[in-house]
Order: structure tokens, then C-alpha cells, then sequence
């Protein structure tokens, strides 16, 4: 028979079993000195939590004596608590006869510093950060020694759910007025060095916002990717934008016909320029960007084409192959012009999306190779997420607005597809 004091196994507080089985693991040198540190973290925050439910009633466990709270202990909980060394058990106190009930400010304190761990470590790396980095900042400022595969895992899922929930979201409610396309290219694979292109799709509202529209996978001069890519968003909702800005490659210009033909073509401006440049003497490089850049930057349309084809005649003897570089298109190199001239800056090439793909080239470097293509995707996705957040829109008026409904009812009545690409729900625009 026990003693009068002995006490029963099952009222012995759970940091007492805990303690002892840590001191045995040292003592035997049972354990890692990992597991030995989580024991130790687990002891100490078991304590925490056993002082919390003493102060909350008032005295000491299984002690009696006067107290201002009612209520009395009820037994324990299994918890599990993330760390930097993955998951501690630990045991919650219960209350119950308690005026009110029981809540632990520890435990939500550190489950609330794990959430904001596991929504900080994805932005860092979205930033550029490398795991690397991250550790080490962590560290530096937070105390935190490693960051857990567990978390890096949720971090990443988090992100790939995201992702794909952005991808196949409605597009309908937004009113496209300019859309941008163009892609870069990224080593998507493990294994091997060779780059895959990613096709980026953004545009402006008629509210003047700017918002990404599509991220996928696919070839930059292939015709069928970028169909399946503008179908995709069509099928989505995205109306018909009044001008599409691109750079022109071929597999392009024809999707742009068959899945956009009653928008207007704008061919980047920078991309024609540097195209006409490699074609000429360094030493009229100057000269050639000084008078060309007087078409592209005419007062208006026609004075902009006028210009152009006077350059084109001047030089067309000397200069062939930069001549007929910058007469290809020329109609869709000068479209900017047509435009308000407060959007002109805005839209007369790619520049702001390969900006925006560049960094998205800088950030993605912390992980040279991806596991897949969706981790790739979902990466670049986060980047231009956040890089695009401090975007500034184009500056809407009502004057503005009427110019432009104006061009697109223009555009509605003048542009017919090519013959070939003519639809059997076009042929009533189709005069003859």
C-alpha cells in the first residue's frame, strides 16, 4: 500500500513524464541531439502551458484551498504545435465549472507566429530569397534556426493552390482595352539546361487598371501555343481588347488574326528599332534613332506614316535591308498613334511586361531548376503577382473614353478578317 501522499500516475502533470523521459534520453544518450532539443522545447512549453491553467483557476494542480476563479481542472488534450524542429506534442490543460472558459494565450501566441512564419516564408522566396537566405534571416531576426520541410512544403502548395485558382478564374469582369502579350524563356527542367518559354498575357482595363491576365507554358514563336493560350482566356470570358501590343514573331501575328481580328495591332516600338539597328553601320546608329524616332513620335497618325515613308525613300538605296525592316508593318508599328496621347507612353511596346519578366528571371534564379513545370509556373505566377501589385493605372477621362469608343466602333466597321480566316458568322460584315 502507498503512502497517504503518494500520487496517482494519472494526476501526475504531464511536464513531470515528460521531464523524466527527457533526462533518461540524456542520461542514457538515447537520442540525436535534435530529438533532444524538441524534448527540451516540448518540456519547457508543457510547463508554459501547466503555469497558465494555475494562474487562470487560481492554484496549484490538485491543490485546494480558496480562490476567486470557480472551476477545476478536467484533464488534458493532445496538441501539436509547429516548430523549426517539426511537430511538438504537447498535452492542453481542461477546465470546466469555470465562469469562463479556458483559453491558452501561449499556445495561440505561438500558433499564431507559425501561421505568420508560414505566410512570411513564400513572400521571401517570391522576393528572390533563396531557402538559404531565408534560414539566415530568420534566424538573425526571429530566433528561428531552420525552416522545416513541413513548412516549405505547405509554403509551396500554398502557393501552387493559388496558382491554380488564379489560372482558371472568370475573366469576364474586366473590360480589356489594351492587352500585352509576350514570353521569356526559363530552364523548366531538371536534369538539363534547355529553356522553355513562358507566355505572359497582361492588360489594361477600361478603367485604367492593370492586371495580369494568363501565365502558361509554351513556345514564343509557335502559333498553336499562342492560340491555345488567347483561347483559353477567351473561353474564360476576355472580350475583345481594343489593341493588342506584341513583338511581332510570326507565330503571333497570325493567332492574332484568327482569335482578335477586330482589334488593332500595336508591333513594339523598342523590339522594330532594335530589329532596324542591327541592320545598319554603328556609326549612323545615332542619326538612323533620331529620325525614326520622329515617326514613332508624330503629333498623329498620318503625319507619323508620312514621315516614316519619307525616311523609306531616302534611304531605301543605301540602307535595303533596314528599309524594308522598317516598312514591314509599318501601319501596326504606328497604331500608337491613333491613341490618346496620354496612353502613348504606355503602350507603344512590351517594355513595362519584359521589365516585369526580367525580374521574374532575377527571382526565379534562386531556384535554377524545377521539379516540374507547374512548380515553375506557379513560382513565376507569385513573382509577377507581386511584382504587378505596384502597378499604376493609365489615367481615364471622359474625353478620353469618348476618343476611344469612337476608334472601336471605327474598328468594328473597318477591320474584316483575311478571306481565309473568314467565319460564316462574319459574312454580314463582309461587304461586296
Amino acid at each position: 500500500m502507498g503512502r497517504k501522499d503518494d500520487v496517482p500516475m494519472h494526476r501526475i502533470p504531464p511536464s513531470k513524464r515528460m521531464e523524466q523521459a527527457f533526462f533518461q534520453s540524456v542520461f542514457e544518450g538515447s537520442g540525436f541531439l535534435s530529438g533532444m532539443v524538441q524534448a527540451g522545447a516540448q518540456l519547457m512549453l508543457q510547463r508554459a502551458l501547466e503555469e497558465e491553467v494555475t494562474v487562470f483557476l487560481e492554484r496549484g494542480h490538485y491543490k485546494r484551498g480558496k480562490r476567486l476563479q470557480s472551476g477545476y481542472r478536467n484533464g488534458y488534450e493532445p496538441a501539436a504545435i509547429s516548430s523549426g524542429e517539426g511537430k511538438i506534442q504537447v498535452e492542453l490543460p481542461q477546465t470546466r465549472e469555470t465562469e469562463f472558459s479556458f483559453r491558452s494565450v501561449i499556445l495561440e501566441l505561438w500558433q499564431r507566429r507559425s501561421e505568420n512564419l508560414e505566410k512570411l516564408i513564400p513572400a521571401l522566396y517570391v522576393k528572390g530569397l533563396s531557402q538559404r537566405d531565408i534560414e539566415r534571416a530568420l534566424k538573425e531576426n526571429l530566433g528561428v534556426d531552420k525552416v522545416s520541410r513541413s513548412v516549405v512544403s505547405k509554403s509551396s502548395k500554398k502557393i501552387y493552390s493559388d496558382f491554380d485558382q488564379w489560372r482558371k478564374r472568370d475573366l469576364s469582369g474586366y473590360k480589356i482595352l489594351y492587352l500585352f502579350l509576350d514570353s521569356h524563356y526559363l530552364a523548366l527542367r531538371q536534369g538539363t539546361d534547355k529553356k522553355e518559354g513562358v507566355l505572359v498575357a497582361w492588360g489594361v482595363t477600361e478603367e485604367g487598371k492593370k492586371v495580369l491576365l494568363h501565365i502558361d507554358r509554351g513556345e514564343r514563336e509557335s502559333y498553336d501555343c499562342w492560340k491555345t493560350f488567347a483561347e483559353d482566356m477567351k473561353l474564360r470570358g476576355l472580350n475583345g481588347p481594343l489593341l493588342v501590343i506584341v513583338d511581332g514573331n510570326s507565330g503571333l501575328k497570325k493567332m492574332l488574326w484568327e482569335c482578335f481580328s477586330y482589334s488593332l495591332i500595336q508591333r513594339c516600338q523598342v523590339h522594330k528599332m532594335r530589329n532596324i539597328l542591327s541592320k545598319l553601320p554603328k556609326d549612323i546608329h545615332t542619326k538612323m534613332k533620331r529620325l525614326i524616332h520622329s515617326a514613332f513620335y508624330a503629333r498623329d497618325y498620318s503625319e507619323g506614316l508620312r514621315i516614316a515613308r519619307d525616311i523609306i525613300a531616302r534611304f531605301e538605296d543605301e540602307f535595303p535591308s533596314a528599309m524594308e525592316c522598317l516598312a514591314e508593318s509599318l501601319e501596326d508599328v504606328l497604331c500608337v498613334l491613333k491613341f490618346p496621347a496620354t496612353h502613348r507612353k504606355s503602350i507603344r511596346s512590351t517594355n513595362l511586361l519584359e521589365r516585369l519578366l526580367g525580374e521574374s528571371k532575377r527571382r526565379t534564379k534562386v531556384s535554377p531548376r524545377f521539379p516540374t513545370e507547374k512548380s515553375c509556373l506557379s513560382l513565376v505566377y507569385a513573382v509577377l503577382i507581386d511584382v504587378s501589385a505596384h502597378w499604376h493605372g493609365l489615367k481615364m477621362t471622359p474625353k478620353i473614353e469618348e476618343d476611344l469608343a469612337v476608334l472601336r466602333a471605327s474598328c468594328r466597321k473597318q477591320k474584316i478578317p483575311t478571306p481565309e480566316l473568314v467565319q460564316p458568322k462574319d459574312l454580314e460584315l463582309v461587304k461586296v
